[in-house]
């Protein structure tokens, strides 16, 4: 176009073009959110038989089965403590046990005995899941107090 441009070519116009494509964008997304369908495509998973699994990993232990405290793989869930004054170690640990597959059943702040490393505070019966879960965290293990749960491990970490 040559010369100058009429109200019509310069607002009115474009207006009218920007209002219609958000009125339609509108009533697309209003009618998928309402039909409840999802608009990302999910992705096919294959199975394949094979005679050794790829990545093994451990079975549930008949344990697991008659004690309702440990997890399917057998394992007592996990109690992760902040022993430092830095804020939001025991939440990151508990995240990255999660991630793990551990059951974290909370996170606070360490108050008891002060700990000069990452340790770990197991009940009698929970050598096993201590020592699994300090390959992971380089916990040193402490069998817990009586006072302590009996029915968790215990993790205080210190970095």
């Amino acid at each position: 176009m040559t010369g100058r441009q009429t109200f019509n070519q310069k607002v009115t116009i474009p207006l009218v073009v920007i209002l219609t494509t958000v009125s339609g964008l509108f009533f697309v997304g209003n009618a998928l959110w309402k039909s409840g369908s999802d608009p990302v495509a999910q992705p096919a998973v294959e199975v394949s038989a094979t005679s050794q699994p790829i990545n093994p990993v451990p079975g549930p232990s008949s344990d697991a089965f008659d004690d309702p405290n440990l997890d399917v793989i057998g394992r007592l869930p996990v109690l992760v403590f902040n022993g430092t004054e830095t804020p939001g170690l025991a939440k990151s640990m508990s995240d990255e046990l999660a991630i793990a597959d551990w059951v974290v059943e909370g996170t606070a702040n360490w108050t008891g005995q002060p700990v000069t490393e990452t340790t770990i505070f197991y009940p009698t019966d929970g050598l096993s899941s201590a020592e699994e879960l300090a390959t992971q965290t380089g916990g040193v293990l402490v069998e817990a107090s009586a006072e302590m749960s009996k029915t968790a491990l215990t993790l205080v970490i210190f970095k």
